[in-house]
């Protein structure tokens, strides 16, 4: 009877150790070499592309308006960002932008995936000259296509 109560709870045992591993495969990283495409906040669109290895965010373009300050435009400018490592599933970056010599914005980006879909927020600074600085936060979903 020892002898089964040992091979029942190592069976036991491997079953459980491989769980977590299972579930790290099943929804862990990014799909490699998808494009993903999704929106921020009230509906602003973003769109990047993971490295065929897994390891960049490359061509990740979002469009954001901040509405903290006055006069917010009607369009949404676009920030283009350089290639973003993906470390442990997440990734996070900056993208600065100037528009004339009055006003200059700094967006930065962190998300994490679980497989197709990727999630975490953007917030931006904006410095507009005779006005206070103006901070926001939004959240993004993105999904491989």
């Amino acid at each position: 009877m020892g002898r089964t109560r040992r091979i029942v709870l190592a069976v036991a045992l491997a079953a459980l150790a491989s769980v977590p591993v299972l579930a790290l495969a099943a929804g862990g990283g990014p799909v490699k070499g998808a494009k993903y495409s999704g929106s921020i906040g009230p509906g602003y669109p973003m769109s990047f592309k993971v490295s065929a290895n897994g390891r960049d965010v490359d061509s990740l373009v979002v469009a954001f308006e901040e509405t903290c300050s006055p006069g917010a435009g009607s369009v949404a400018p676009k920030y283009h960002y350089p290639t973003l490592a993906i470390t442990g599933g997440k990734f996070s970056g900056t993208s600065t932008d100037s528009f004339g010599k009055t006003v200059s914005d700094r967006l930065q980006i962190s998300g994490s995936f679980s497989g197709r879909d990727a999630s975490g927020k953007v917030k931006d600074f904006s410095h507009i000259k005779s006005l206070p600085n103006c901070t926001q936060t939004e959240p993004f979903t993105a999904k491989a296509k």
